[in-house]
């Protein structure tokens, strides 16, 4: 408690004789004798009653005392219960402290400014904060809350942590050690990973980029099944689309190693696939083009199929005989034809002689064939099945012997199946192919060496009337 001074009653009977008109300038002896001095508080009097001690006295200038004086036996003022200021500090909670611990001590409930302490005050409540950085950052080592910053508090500590979603979840994009998920981190991303190892290795059912091991992602996964696997979905390479080495036998040709591939169905004796993945030389009734003179040990002759490999039974292997004269069109795509002659019969000339047939009495050939017409691209033929130049013929006419009659189109024709010559040998005088009628160019049979303006006459009905072509033709 402070004490303030009061004035004297020196200064009160002074005052009283100025009012009265009395001079001021006389001191009191009383007072003077006293020793003591006097003054005028500024505010203009005491409410105290005066208090003689042997010490001066001085009126505050901005406080007025309401206290009592108490006078001493000697005469001087002991003591005062006039309030000041508060004093921070002094243990006693007055005029407007919140509080006052009489300590200078920041760490418990009360500062040295006479505060409560509060969170965010820059002073760590011991017992009851964390921490007190005295700012409202929550990025820093201390949250708002006054509660040190760790990992899952939701705040991104900076400098320590990466990120911090408040949560222990690790299949979000923040684990719960408040690093970024990542690809290798051991925990599947939902939404952005379809699995995670936690490893680099690629075969072992998931992938270095976080997806499932499949088939087509060029990695082979040995776990899984797979024996191959080149990344694309290509059966004709080495690597099927099932992840499977291509091999004989499944279905699919792998180029420039199989000729073929048709999985269960290859079949070494019907095809047209065998087992070994290499196509049949024969196709149902197609031979791809092979014929009989591309076969060791034959010349000519119809090739055919015997289920997967060939049937020879119409191949021949006979030397060709002579060809005399003009060459005429093939015809050896039904049979081992050869032709043995050819002559171009012009009007007025000699052009076909006696034994005109000589080069075609082989003892391989035992039929023949006898064409007419004005080019190779138009003609008539009949197939006799009888070598008539060498076996020559068994009566006047013979007949049973002409088994087909047709154009260069393959289109038949009709005529008689009869055959006449002169002493029975068609080469050594005159003959008729086909019947008996004489000269005449709309006739269907052919005349040979007869009294007709053409020695090759009428050429099966196709009514030349000009230069024509006859060939023959021999076969096994």
């Amino acid at each position: 408690m402070r004490t303030s001074t009061i004035a004297t009653p020196t200064l009160l009977l002074s005052l009283s004789l100025f009012a009265a008109g009395c001079p001021a300038s006389e001191p009191d002896t009383a007072s003077e004798s006293a020793g003591t001095d006097t003054s005028t508080s500024g505010d203009g009097g005491s409410t105290g009653e005066a208090t003689t001690s042997g010490a001066s006295t001085s009126t505050s200038g901005d406080v007025e005392s309401t206290g009592a004086a108490t006078t001493s036996a000697s005469g001087g003022v002991t003591d005062s219960d006039t309030e000041g200021a508060p004093v921070c500090g002094d243990g006693v909670v007055e005029g407007s402290e919140l509080c006052d611990d009489g300590n200078a001590d920041n760490s418990d409930a009360c500062l040295d400014t006479c505060v409560p302490a509060s969170c965010g005050d820059g002073f760590v409540h011991e017992g009851v904060e964390g921490c007190d950085d005295g700012n409202k950052q929550n990025g820093d080592g201390c949250l708002d809350t006054c509660v040190p910053a760790s990992c899952g508090d939701g705040f991104v500590q900076k400098d320590v942590e990466a990120c911090d979603d408040g949560n222990k979840q690790n299949g979000d994009g923040c684990l719960d050690t408040c690093a970024p998920a990542s690809c290798g981190d051991g925990f599947v991303w939902e939404g952005v990973e379809g699995c995670d190892d936690g490893n680099q290795v690629n075969d072992d059912g998931c992938t270095d980029a976080c997806a499932p091991a499949t088939c087509g992602d060029g990695i082979v996964q040995e776990g899984l099944g797979e024996a191959c696997d080149d990344g694309n979905d290509d059966n004709t390479d080495g690597c099927l689309d099932t992840c499977q080495v291509a091999s004989c036998g499944d279905g699919y040709i792998q180029a420039g190693v199989e000729e073929c591939d048709d999985g269960g169905m290859n079949n070494d004796e019907s095809g047209p696939c065998k087992t070994d993945c290499t196509g049949c030389p024969c196709q149902g009734d197609d031979v791809m083009g092979m014929t009989c003179a591309d076969l060791d040990g034959y010349s000519c002759g119809v090739l055919a199929c015997a289920g997967c490999e060939y049937n020879t039974d119409g191949c021949y292997d006979v030397k060709p005989p002579e060809l005399n004269g003009e060459v005429g069109p093939d015809l050896s795509s039904d049979g081992c034809w050869l032709q043995c002659e050819g002559y171009l019969d012009v009007n007025g000339g000699d052009d076909i002689p006696k034994a005109w047939a000589d080069d075609c009495m082989g003892a391989d050939f035992s039929r023949v064939r006898v064409a007419c017409g004005e080019s190779v691209d138009s003609y008539r033929f009949i197939t006799v099945e009888k070598n008539v130049f060498k076996d020559l013929l068994s009566g006047y006419p013979e007949t049973g012997l002409i088994s087909e009659a047709k154009d260069q189109d393959g289109v038949a024709f009709n005529v008689s199946d009869q055959i006449y010559a002169e002493k029975n040998d068609p080469q050594s005088g005159r003959s008729w192919w086909g019947g008996g009628n004489g000269c005449g160019e709309s006739n269907t049979n052919l005349t040979i060496n007869n009294v007709c303006t053409y020695e090759a006459s009428n050429c099966f009905g196709q009514k030349l009337g000009g230069s024509r072509y006859l060939w023959v033709y021999v076969a096994p």
